[in-house]
């Protein structure tokens, strides 16, 4: 069984492409948040999953072409891609989920008033919806999906879901431009092996 592939990315730090560079959808939704950090975190969390999918698809990350399902779910433009991906970022952090073939959820949540174990169950919830594209005013399918809770470091909870009854193995990897511009440079990307703990 090919593994699930699950990136963090700290958008706070390192030095991520230019709104400008985002195709003009992007930019667009980037232009419509107000709040400056809000905007760059946004913008961060792009490049990441496009600097990640580049690496997989063997091209530039400005040239991966993304469409959006009916809830916007997030998906490559060619139909015959078997490459399954999703995205999360809250605060300053970002997971991606990257698999094959099997649709794929994943939620980060940034733990606030409430007790842990509600975020830890929400991000549950969402990485579920996620995986199927549902949205959470929508009940959840009667599908089989597998579900791993996630520790994405102190002040926040996460969780990934994989479509079908059994979890890949997980294999973890940081999403950094420095780090990104590395796998590139060295290998083409993670080709389903692990280059990190």
């Amino acid at each position: 069984m090919q593994p699930l592939h699950v990136w963090h990315a700290q958008l706070d730090y390192g030095a991520w492409p230019a709104e400008d560079d985002l195709p003009s959808a992007e930019r667009d939704r980037a232009e419509g948040l107000r709040r400056p950090q809000a905007r760059r975190r946004w913008v961060a969390s792009r490049w990441a999953l496009r600097g990640i999918l580049a690496l997989y698809l063997e091209r530039e990350p400005a040239g991966v072409e993304l469409h959006f399902g009916e809830r916007g779910k997030p998906m490559l433009g060619a139909p015959d891609e078997s490459l399954r991906f999703n995205l999360s970022h809250s605060g300053g952090q970002a997971l991606i989920a990257v698999g094959r073939e099997r649709e794929v959820g994943a939620d980060i949540e940034r733990i606030g008033t409430r007790p842990e174990e509600f975020y830890v169950a929400w991000t549950r919830h969402e990485a579920i919806a996620k995986c199927f594209g549902t949205g959470l005013g929508v009940p959840l399918p009667d599908e089989p999906v597998a579900v791993s809770a996630l520790d994405p470091g102190t002040g926040f909870a996460g969780a990934v879901a994989v479509e079908g009854d059994e979890l890949p193995p997980l294999q973890r990897f940081s999403a950094e431009p420095a780090i990104l511009s590395r796998y590139r440079r060295a290998c083409g990307g993670p080709r389903w092996r692990s280059v990190a703990a």
